[in-house]
């Protein structure tokens, strides 16, 4: 469910930027944004901060402009430069699967000696370090247990996906398409499995959104 979820979100924002007549860019891709309805099925919300116009070039890029969204979600290559591409919105997207694999937020505090307070950590540091070098298991969600076979498989597949999402460089992440596709191979993975992966969805969507 986590992945059907995620496959959802990234199906809108390949729509917004391939299909919608002008092309628009979201600019504020953030967990509180993808809303769930009756049938847990995702929709990406508030466009407030969303840009669109013929003005788009070929490389979908944007005029310099003052970096607009949410921390932890932002862009570093258009927060550093300011200048705006769809793959903007691809890292902001990066961070939700980050969080959705991990049920952290994607600025969290780490744990540590009360007294001594406890350090903000980002989870794109937190998480791409332990995929990188195969450590997956050492940041996955706690509250879910082991996944199964087919799980296992999918669960790397959406790890791998998010981690070049979160590219420091807009030119080495993916399209949206290409992460369509990933996760619709993921869900593929999973089958029709009912193991903790599948089921486990509920207190990780809440949970991200109240906090």
């Amino acid at each position: 469910m986590r992945i059907k979820i995620a496959l959802d979100a990234a199906r809108g924002i390949e729509y917004l930027h391939n299909y919608a007549v002008p092309p628009i860019i979201h600019r504020d891709i953030k967990s509180s944004n993808i809303l769930l309805d009756s049938n847990w099925v995702a929709r990406v919300s508030d466009f407030g901060l969303s840009l669109m116009g013929p003005e788009l070039g070929k490389d979908h890029q944007h005029p310099p402009m003052k970096a607009a969204g949410t921390v932890g979600y932002i862009d570093p290559e258009y927060y550093s430069l300011n200048v705006l591409t769809d793959k903007s919105d691809v890292y902001g997207l990066g961070v939700v699967l980050l969080e959705l694999l991990t049920g952290k937020r994607a600025i969290f505090r780490n744990g540590g000696d009360v007294e001594e307070g406890c350090v903000p950590v980002h989870l794109v540091e937190y998480s791409v370090s332990a995929i990188t070098m195969g450590e997956l298991g050492r940041v996955l969600d706690p509250r879910v247990g082991s996944p199964e076979l087919g799980e296992g498989d999918a669960v790397e597949l959406v790890a791998y996906t998010a981690m070049h999402c979160v590219n420091a460089e807009g030119r080495n992440r993916p399209t949206m398409t290409d992460i369509v596709g990933n996760l619709e191979r993921a869900l593929e993975l999973c089958g029709d499995s009912h193991g903790s992966i599948s089921s486990g969805i509920c207190s990780i969507v809440s949970e991200i959104e109240r906090d």
